[in-house]
C-alpha cells in the first residue's frame, strides 16, 4: 500500500473510530504487515501528524494530538469525501456476537476496515483485453478512441481533437504533423494502458 493511501485510511480510522494507534492494530485493519504499518507511522511522526510517547511501563505509543475525543460519524460534513467500496473479504471478527475488543474497533456508523478502500484513491484498473483493444483502436481506427475506452478521458479527448483538427488541415499539409502527432500519442497511450494492465 502506498503511503498516500495508508495516510488517508489512517486519518479516516483515527477520526471515525476509537482504534488504538499501534502498528499491529493498523496492520490488522489495513491488511499491511506490521513492519510496513510501522514504517508508514514513522513517516507520520516525521511529518508531525503523530507523536511518540511512552506509558508508565515504558512502552512506546503513538499519539495523535488532533484526534477528537469522540469518534466522528460518517454523516459529519467534515468527512465528506470518497466513499468506501469493498475490495476484499470482510473481517470475520465483526460478525454479530463478535468480541468486545473487535467491536471497539469501529463505532456503529464508521466502517473503514480491511477489505474496504476509498474508491477514488486508486485509478480504475482495466483488464489486458480492454488494454489491447484500446491499443488497436488508437493505432488502427482513430487516435483517442482507444484512450477513451481505456479510461483516459482527458488524454483521449485531446488526441481525438488533435486528429479531427488535423484532418481538414491536411489539405494544405499543415494537418499532417497534427495527425501524425495524434497517432503517435495514441499508440504511446495504448502501450501505457497495456503496461498498467500487466501490473
Amino acid at each position: 500500500m502506498e503511503f498516500r493511501q495508508f495516510e488517508r485510511e489512517f486519518l479516516r480510522l483515527a477520526f471515525t473510530s476509537s482504534i488504538d494507534l499501534t502498528p499491529s492494530s493498523l496492520a490488522f485493519v489495513t491488511g499491511l504487515s506490521v513492519r510496513e504499518a510501522e514504517k508508514h507511522m514513522q513517516t507520520l511522526v516525521s511529518q508531525g501528524v503523530l507523536e511518540l510517547s511512552s506509558d508508565d511501563d515504558g512502552h512506546l505509543t503513538y499519539v495523535m494530538p488532533d484526534r477528537p475525543s469522540q469518534p466522528m460519524t460518517l454523516d459529519n460534513p467534515a468527512l465528506a469525501g470518497p466513499l468506501l467500496t469493498p475490495s476484499g473479504p470482510p473481517l470475520a471478527g465483526l460478525a454479530p456476537g463478535a468480541s468486545p475488543a473487535a467491536s471497539a474497533l469501529v463505532p456503529a456508523q464508521a466502517v473503514s476496515l480491511r477489505g474496504l478502500t476509498p474508491a477514488s484513491w486508486e485509478p480504475r484498473r482495466i483488464g489486458s483485453g480492454q488494454a489491447v483493444a484500446s491499443m488497436f483502436l488508437n493505432a488502427m481506427v482513430c487516435p483517442g478512441v482507444g484512450s477513451l475506452i481505456g479510461g483516459k478521458t482527458g488524454t483521449g479527448l485531446a488526441q481525438l481533437s488533435l486528429f479531427l483538427v488535423g484532418l481538414p488541415l491536411a489539405v494544405i499539409a499543415v494537418g499532417l504533423p497534427l495527425i501524425l502527432g495524434a497517432w503517435v500519442w495514441g499508440i504511446a497511450t495504448g502501450a501505457q494502458l497495456i503496461a498498467e494492465a500487466r501490473e
